[in-house]
């Protein structure tokens, strides 16, 4: 049985802003338009970015509005300017699909592993952030009952056992800090490493953003070889279940979202044989 996948559209900050959203929110009535806009790329999300039309309306428009429950001639309207400025393409009279200027960067996927394996290391991270939160209250609680204990003691040793304990503390920052420093890579080294996993991604776009990326999760612990099998982990979905090129990440896109993390679906899709 195939695994149930679940599809998002990841909006930019300035999406609102785009010449394309703005020349539908323009006319009168435009706020609509927009929204019929999204409403139909998240229709398109389970079928690789197409629409199909079935019959059940006397017209394509007619339909998608029935189904986004719209009305017709918003619909038409909004068709109308996405085939102008050639953001669709229909492949017949029975579907369309979106071009890659539309998905590029917008939508994702994860299988429902993969949805919750994100969801029990959101979990963990959150369990261990709370118990480090805890620690560190104990430990300053304890701290506090020791000061005033000390109070009752002689100032001179008070003194004396406070700096003391401060020069240790100093002391382990300072060895910490030297530890660190010898094993942090150097930028030369990041380059070629990043290099060699960048040689192996499908999909060579925001090389710039995806370096940004790779050494924000060197800093935070990932390895390469954890990358390098997410990588082909994800070349190995993409063959077998025929992902069309405008649906394949982004190279910025799946280093951002951290995609050696996913679980992805090595099973080939069901065709339909009717």
């Amino acid at each position: 049985m195939t695994e149930k996948r679940y599809f998002w559209i990841k909006l930019q900050m300035d999406f609102w802003k785009s010449p394309v959203v703005k020349m539908l929110r323009k006319p009168s009535g435009g706020d609509t338009y927009a929204v019929i806009y999204l409403e139909m790329i998240l229709l398109s999300l389970e079928n690789n970015g197409y629409i199909y039309y079935s019959g059940v309306g006397d017209s394509f428009a007619e339909e998608i509005a029935l189904v986004l429950d719209e009305e017709t001639i918003n619909v038409e309207f909004v068709l109308a300017f996405l085939k102008q400025k050639r953001l669709i393409e229909f492949s017949d009279d029975t579907s369309f699909k979106f071009t890659e200027d539309v998905t590029a960067d917008l939508v994702g996927s994860e299988s429902a592993s993969a949805r919750r394996v994100r969801a029990y290391r959101k979990r963990q991270r959150t369990i261990a952030n709370e118990q480090k939160a805890l620690q560190c209250n104990t430990t300053e609680t304890n701290r506090n009952l020791d000061i005033d204990i000390d109070k009752e003691k002689d100032i001179d040793n008070n003194i004396r056992s406070f700096s003391d304990e401060n020069d240790q503390v100093t002391s382990e920052k300072s060895v910490s800090k030297e530890h660190h420093s010898v094993h942090k890579p150097t930028k030369k080294e990041l380059d070629e490493r990043f290099e060699s996993l960048w040689t192996l991604y499908p999909r060579k776009v925001g090389k710039q953003k995806a370096r940004k990326y790779y050494e924000r999760a060197v800093k935070n612990g990932t390895s390469d070889e954890v990358i390098r099998k997410g990588i082909e982990s994800y070349n190995r979905e993409i063959q077998v279940q025929g992902t069309q090129t405008n649906f394949i990440q982004h190279g910025a896109t799946w280093f951002g979202n951290a995609g050696w993390e996913n679980e992805y679906n090595f099973e080939p899709p069901k065709r339909n044989n009717n």
